[in-house]
């Protein structure tokens, strides 16, 4: 799931509220993962396969949740109306 995740991170960035660049994101990225040295998971649920977002917009939201959800895991996120079973909201 590393490039839609990675997408994700460098699209947030880059939002007035946080500031980057999009080469300060990309630096922020790649030393967060030399550092860190995530594991990703597979992306090896199919679209069909998914849960039902409450609308079009939460598409990518209800696919990352439910992918989540088939590996026995969590989506970690900041968004509070994600709404979905698998998505453990990050105490701010």
């Amino acid at each position: 799931m590393r490039p839609l995740t990675e997408l994700g991170f460098l699209r947030i960035s880059t939002q007035p509220a946080f500031g980057a660049t999009f080469v300060q994101a990309k630096r922020m990225l790649r030393d967060w993962k030399v550092a860190r040295q995530p594991a990703f998971i597979p992306c090896d649920l199919v679209a069909l396969d998914m849960d039902d977002p409450p609308t079009g917009k939460r598409t990518t939201d209800f696919y990352l949740a439910s992918l989540a959800h088939k590996h026995g895991m969590q989506l970690a996120t900041l968004d509070e109306g994600i709404g979905h079973k698998s998505a453990f909201l990050i105490p701010r």
